[in-house]
């Protein structure tokens, strides 16, 4: 039975082509972008891939062009869609070497037509590439092409987050059993024994080696202050006139006339 990994964003056309390819005996699983396709081409192993051109993220074309230059995924045949709104590249099929083409919403007859040869073709080549001790003939030699990896942040991080949710259950359950265990006091020997032999022994510190220090300089003797010189001032004594108090003259204010001659 072959396979069919139906690439779309539209849960609509998701239901009409499941239905219609699950009804002509095809096995179908479904993804609604083109990053969860690449997550999941290992494990559905399609014989036929049909994406839609425009879809949030990448393209069908960019599928397209990554299961093409895949050597793991060469007989995979790729049929690109559009919405019946949109118009279809033929030029940029053409140039991702698209199997074929089809325009939404699916048509059973149409799309059973479409998918048939495609996944005979698929299952052919399938059976060619399988190893000789398996089928009994040998396998044909491929022709060499180069691999190009496509390296992508956000595939990475789509495939991280598969990862962590798959295994999540179990790293709580383990986490709480040791928090539990070391808050009881009855922490699983061997849990410990593991965590001992895990955990790298501290280094031991070096012994302090002792430095010299040379002597603090001693602080200098200040010299003697030099005794301080007073200047000596002498005062005449003021005479007094015994007429006078005060050194007033007693007696008239005016001045005494004197003789010209």
């Amino acid at each position: 039975m072959s396979r069919i990994l139906l690439v779309d964003d539209s849960p609509h056309a998701q239901r009409i082509g499941e239905r219609i390819l699950t009804e002509e005996g095809y096995e179908v699983v479904t993804v609604s972008n083109a990053d969860s396709a690449l997550i999941r081409l290992e494990d559905v192993d399609p014989d036929v891939v049909i994406a839609d051109t425009v879809m949030p993220g990448r393209t069908g074309f960019e599928l397209c062009q990554y299961l093409k230059m895949s050597p793991r995924h060469r007989h995979v045949r790729v049929i690109l869609t559009a919405g019946v709104t949109e118009a279809l590249d033929d030029a940029a099929a053409k140039r991702v070497e698209a199997d074929g083409t089809l325009q939404k919403p699916f048509e059973a007859s149409v799309l059973a037509a479409a998918v048939k040869p495609l996944a005979e073709a698929a299952a052919g080549e399938r059976a060619a590439q399988a190893p000789a001790a398996e089928t009994g003939k040998p396998a044909p030699k491929a022709p060499a092409a180069p691999f190009v990896a496509v390296v992508d942040s956000e595939q990475v991080r789509a495939a991280v987050t598969v990862a962590l949710d798959a295994s999540m259950g179990a790293m709580v359950e383990e986490i709480a059993g040791r928090v539990i265990a070391a808050l009881s006091g009855k922490a699983d020997p061997s849990a410990a024994a593991a965590l001992t032999a895990a955990t790298p022994p501290a280094p031991v510190p070096a012994p302090p080696v002792a430095i010299a220090q040379p002597d603090p300089p001693k602080p200098a003797v200040p010299a003697p202050a030099a005794a301080s010189v007073q200047p000596v001032r002498r005062v005449t004594p003021l005479r007094m006139r015994s007429s006078s108090i005060l050194g007033l003259e007693l007696g008239s204010s005016e001045p005494e006339s004197q003789d010209p001659e």
